[in-house]
């Protein structure tokens, strides 16, 4: 699929910025948002997606149309980030707009590819003149620290790291049975989670900003290679279980203190390695709307994350073909391909 891919030939008709369209008095263009712990905390990079629909499809001028009048309701997407007077991070809603690229091929989709959320929902709405429903929810100050605060777990190696950490530091590694690990490594896999249903009070699926945090489930290489598969999916439940509103409740007290900028501690986020082999990241958009996005020609036939260059990284999503099962996209070094595929057959054979 990579090599036919690289084949396709696009040729870019035109490339433009789409600013917000409102009814009646547009609102001040000169607000600031401050971000909230969890923006803070979480990755600062674009996430690309492709979408693919079957004709007919609406006109890209209704499309544009469509973007427009979402971005009312989405101004964070139409700004800029930036820094406030005290040099925090926050969300300019100036709406400079939002960048949308048409081109064309004549390359067919179809043929190309095998086939097998929020904001997108919203512009395919108001592509077909339909109003924003449910409204999302935009208010990043509901996360405010308890009095006093109460910091009942570690966040420092979790969340957050010093700024100068030593590359000599004994980092936890994560079992791939594909990569040879030794079987004596202990070993973790990084798994995001989702903190909308776990807070009390629970915060609504419309809250249009990051709530997430990580388990990082682990264990000896060995176990992960003898023991049954069950082994591994209680460990990651128990991980993932721990994270409660207690704990989400504890890392906005520590991220909130002033002991974040008195030690230099950074978010581990941020990290960025472009080979996380031994190590592995995990990221489940199974309760993503992706197929109720309908610019007006019906659902999409195929939905996909694009190439990435983080080695390592596993995104779960539901099929395209919507039968309930589920799709695994996996980002490895080719010497590791053969090895992988070959314990993806083994694994079905015993299932």
């Amino acid at each position: 699929m990579t090599e036919q891919i690289k084949d396709w030939k696009l040729r870019v008709e035109s490339s433009k910025f789409v600013k917000p369209s409102y009814e009646g008095e547009p609102p001040c263009a000169e607000l600031c948002i401050p971000l909230s712990v969890f923006d803070k905390v979480s990755y600062d990079v674009h996430v690309a997606v492709i979408y693919a629909f079957r004709p007919p499809t609406p006109s890209n001028s209704d499309i544009e149309k469509g973007l427009a009048t979402a971005l009312s309701e989405y101004r964070e997407w139409a700004g800029r980030l930036g820094e406030d007077s005290r040099g925090e991070p926050v969300i300019l809603l100036n709406d400079a707009g939002s960048r949308l690229v048409e081109a064309s091929s004549d390359d067919v989709l179809g043929r190309t590819v095998f086939l097998g959320p929020n904001f997108l929902v919203a512009w395919g709405k108001a592509t077909r003149g339909l109003p924003t429903d449910p409204r999302p929810l935009h208010d990043r100050g509901a996360f405010i620290p308890r009095n006093p605060p109460c910091v009942e777990f570690e966040h420092r190696g979790v969340e957050f790291t010093p700024k100068k950490a030593s590359d000599t530091e004994d980092v936890p590694l994560t079992a791939d049975i594909a990569r040879g690990l030794d079987e004596h490594i202990t070993s973790h896999v990084r798994i995001s989670v989702d903190g909308r249903a776990r807070l009390r009070p629970r915060v609504p699926d419309e809250y249009f900003g990051n709530l997430v945090l990580w388990a990082f489930p682990r264990a000896k290489v060995g176990d992960l290679v003898n023991k049954p598969l069950q082994f591994a999916a209680a460990l990651v439940r128990e991980g993932i279980t721990r994270l409660d509103d207690g704990y989400f409740r504890s890392f906005i007290d520590f991220a909130s203190s002033e002991k974040v900028k008195e030690e230099g501690l950074v978010a581990t986020a941020e990290v960025h390695e472009r080979v996380m082999s031994p190590n592995l990241e995990v990221h489940s958009w199974l309760r993503f709307p992706f197929r109720d996005v309908d610019f007006g020609g019906g659902n999409p036939f195929l939905f996909m994350p694009t190439y990435t260059r983080e080695e390592g990284m596993l995104v779960l999503m539901p099929s395209a073909i919507g039968d309930g099962s589920i799709e695994v996209y996996v980002s490895l070094l080719g010497h590791n391909v053969a090895a992988f595929k070959q314990l993806c057959y083994l694994l079905k054979a015993n299932l």
